[in-house]
Parts: C-alpha cells; sequence; structure tokens
C-alpha cells in the first residue's frame, strides 16, 4: 500500500467523513506548518543567542547641567 500523501491536509472546515483531503491542501498544511517551525526557531536562536553587557563592558558618562533664571 502505498503513502497517503493526502491525509497531511489539516485545513479541512467540514467533518472528515463529508471531505475529500487534496495534494493541495497536504501542501499547503506541510509548508505553513515548516513555515511556524522556522518562526519558531528563528525566534528562538535569536533569544538564545542575546548578549546583555554587563557593567565592567560598558559605561554611561551622565552630566548634569543646572540652569537657574
Amino acid at each position: 500500500m502505498p503513502f497517503d500523501f493526502r491525509r497531511f491536509d489539516i485545513y479541512r472546515k467540514v467533518p472528515k467523513d463529508l471531505t475529500q483531503p487534496t495534494y493541495t491542501g497536504a501542501i499547503i498544511s506541510i509548508c505553513c506548518c515548516l513555515f511556524i517551525l522556522f518562526l519558531f526557531l528563528s525566534e528562538l536562536t535569536g533569544f538564545i543567542t542575546t548578549e546583555v553587557p554587563t557593567l565592567g563592558e560598558e559605561s554611561v558618562q551622565v552630566s548634569w547641567q543646572w540652569v537657574t533664571q
């Protein structure tokens, strides 16, 4: 029995017994799942690799200017 690629069609709008899965629907479903996985992994790697400078690496000079009238 060959592998049925159409069973990956996850965007059915009516009950399964009234629909027929299509190759186009399966391709769209797989592409959407891969895109969601790509977005998740890119955000996760961006979150993990973020560097926060410590107090010793970077300093900020603050100067106060008092103006009196």
